[in-house]
């Protein structure tokens, strides 16, 4: 059975106006890119993820805001063009509101495409729910020559509306009084006779007056038998329901843009200029691949100077250690697994949040989903649909998000190829190991060969779903991709964002990498008859199998071990078997301090020059460039950072695969991404010696 109507749609209104209601909840529905999460986070302070291209949020999030003694749940539903279910964000949206007849449904409308906008605000009316509407971008539309009119467009709607400022708390409070004043609207829009008469003729019954109209044009599953007889009966008339109702609503948003809206000036969008250089077939991917470098030039150059003062931090905190009247064991333990261990991974934390910050710059200035559109054409070329490449950019985040993201695709068969090709695209976790290996033994050149790692693993990436097309029949597919227009986003957002995602990576990753570095120091510490200890043993073992990758030493191949776990613990594992052996010279507190804040001014400097200068260190150095030049080789370096790169997922990873599609495709993948690394890093080594 479809929905019923509320019962008491006028007590629902009531009670979401007034004040002192415990958790009233507030539903944030408009198509993406509208601004639904930023929105949120002016309201309520949170730090909800925002995306800037469609079908980012697939479930469903919330954040909790006091709002003068109130509790309110602001929920962010996803993005969606219509209330009838034709994507698999649009099947989340009416059952969330559907589930609660006394929400208030938040209405939010990108002022830059009214018409288009207001055709959901239109299904929306009829729900006959408690609404407001609220205009967005609507600096953006004045700098277009548009200028809106605010209350002819309230006045026609028959529910408040608010402009507001994107990005931004201008206009936040006046929405909370929109939302508290929310009235149930009465439906406008005018379908032809007949379509009218067969929708009266349900609505009494057991169906809303957008439910009525959606089982007429066959946008529901129907069980009915008025709703079947009386569509029936239309179409044998020669009325096609679906787009009647379809035109109408069309026409009628068309007609209150036109009423609200006028045309102060004309004058070209420099968005569409800039697009017709940027997705052009040749110049784009050439702009798409110096952009990448670029991000990464400029990520050594701002991190280079922090990245540098954690290691300072690491030598002053071991220096103290070691002046302290400690047993040995202890002393190992407090520089060898936790300073040297976990310190190593730590000290890049700032690699990372500068890459966040840029990724997050040129998401919300709608530049990456120019990347996802360049990207479109090859996606559909190997047989998935284009909005398979949003899963793909999440992978360079983290790759745990980027497989629950393959949800969004309608077939499973694409769903389960993209996710097993997903493993090789490099995530932030292993940035680390990539930048340090990189700025060691090419420093000069560290950024273009981190980019190529990265266009490596787009490419092993590319080339594996067409491998796993052979195994798992392809699905025709079709979609559009919008673009959102240009934008400058604040540094506040950016920012937040990108602490945000650093202070995830290290509450995340801080657990798995503790484990797996006192597991190693203590396997490290474990003698075997002989003098060798244990994990020196079980690495000698192993070390002939990496022979041929130039990887002979059995330091470097068990610091592979740990990183099963988790990439970025392969930093650690290094530490621990090339550092953490040495013997330290015990530091004064007072030399200690003088030390910390000759580093922070040093750091801070040279900050200052990379902005400046756009130049800067690309050489990041944590005390393991020296040990790692005495027992690697350049191709041995370049062909560990090949294995790094695709080697298999990690736990985490795996463990998404696994709830995802079971544990025979999870163990397949393992080994399919352990077998491709082997494979390539051999054939780096064979052409590098």
């Amino acid at each position: 059975m479809l929905p019923k109507r509320p019962s008491d749609l006028g007590g629902a209104a009531s009670a979401a106006r007034g004040r002192g209601t415990s958790a009233a909840r507030w539903y944030l529905v408009g198509t993406p890119n509208v601004g639904k999460t930023s929105l949120i986070n002016a309201v309520a302070g949170s730090r909800l993820e925002v995306g800037n291209w469609a079908g980012t949020t697939v479930e469903v999030t919330t954040a909790t805001a006091s709002l003068d003694g109130d509790e309110i749940v602001l929920v962010d539903l996803p993005g969606a063009y219509t209330l009838a279910s034709t994507s698999p964000e649009e099947d989340v949206v009416l059952p969330a509101i559907a589930a609660d007849p006394h929400g208030v449904i938040v209405n939010l409308v990108d002022a830059t495409h009214l018409a288009r906008d207001l055709t959901l605000t239109l299904e929306l009316a009829e729900l006959g729910r408690p609404m407001c509407v609220a205009l967005n971008l609507v600096e953006h539309a004045m700098a277009s020559g548009i200028a809106i009119d605010d209350a002819a467009l309230e006045s026609r709607l028959g529910v408040p509306v608010v402009t507001l400022r994107d990005h931004r708390r201008h206009g936040a409070g006046s929405l909370v009084e929109a939302a508290r004043e929310a009235r149930v609207p009465e439906p406008i829009t005018i379908y032809p006779e007949r379509i009218t008469s067969a929708c009266i003729g349900l609505a009494p019954s057991s169906l809303t007056r957008w439910h009525a109209l959606a089982a007429l044009a066959d946008e529901l599953p129907v069980d009915e038998p008025a709703a079947r007889t009386a569509r029936e009966a239309l179409i044998a008339d020669g009325i096609d329901p679906f787009l009647a109702i379809a035109e109408a609503r069309h026409v009628t948003a068309h007609g209150l843009a036109t009423v609200a809206t006028e045309r102060l000036h004309d004058r070209a969008d420099p968005g569409e200029r800039v697009d017709r250089w940027l997705l052009h077939p040749l110049v784009g991917p050439l702009a798409l691949v110096i952009g990448l470098a670029l991000t990464f030039h400029l990520t050594f150059a701002l991190s280079d100077p922090w990245v540098g003062l954690l290691g300072t931090i690491q030598a002053v905190l071991s220096g103290w250690v070691a002046a302290l009247p400690l047993p040995g064991l202890v002393t190992s333990f407090l520089s060898g697994a936790l300073i040297d261990g976990v310190g190593t991974v730590v000290a890049f934390a700032p690699v990372l949040f500068a890459l966040y910050a840029i990724l997050g710059f040129l998401e919300n200035a709608g530049i990456l989903a120019r990347v996802a559109f360049l990207a479109d054409g090859l996606m559909k070329a190997l047989g998935l649909p284009g909005r398979a490449v949003l899963p793909m950019v999440l992978a360079l985040g983290c790759t745990v998000p980027a497989v629950q993201a393959t949800r969004g695709l309608e077939q499973r068969s694409d769903r389960l190829r993209v996710a097993l090709a997903l493993p090789s695209i490099p995530c932030s976790a292993r940035l680390p190991v990539l930048v340090l290996l990189a700025a060691a033994f090419v420093p000069t050149h560290a950024a273009w060969v981190v980019t190529g790692l990265y266009l490596l693993g787009f490419a092993v990436s590319l080339a594996s779903s067409l491998l796993f097309r052979r195994l798992l029949p392809a699905t025709p597919s079709t979609g559009t991709m919008e673009l959102p227009s240009y934008r400058w986003p604040p540094a506040r957002l950016v920012l937040g964002l990108a602490w945000a995602r650093t202070r995830s990576f290290l509450k995340s990753a801080g657990g798995p990498i503790l484990v797996a570095m006192v597991l190693v120091w203590a396997l490290l510490n474990v003698q075997l008859p002989g003098g060798t200890s244990l994990f020196e043993t079980v690495a000698r073992f192993l070390a002939p199998a990496f022979a041929p990758l130039g990887m002979n030493d059995w330091r470097i191949v068990g610091a592979l071990i740990p990183g099963a776990v988790a990439k970025e613990v392969v930093l650690g594992g290094l530490a621990l078997t090339l550092v953490g052996g040495t013997a330290v010279e015990p530091l004064a507190w007072v030399e200690g301090l003088r030390t910390l804040g000759s580093g922070v001014w040093i750091a801070t400097r040279d900050t200052l020059t990379a902005l400046w200068g756009f130049g800067g260190g690309e050489a990041i150095d944590t005390g393991l460039s020296a040990r790692l030049a005495g027992v690697l080789s350049t191709g041995g370096a370049l062909a560990l950072m090949v294995f790094t790169l695709l080697y298999m997922p990690c736990v985490a990873t795996l463990t998404a695969l696994r709830q995802a599609f079971g544990t025979r495709w999870m163990l397949l993948s393992a080994a399919y991404q352990t077998a491709v690394a082997y494979l390539l890093a051999w054939g780096v080594f064979a052409l590098w010696p």
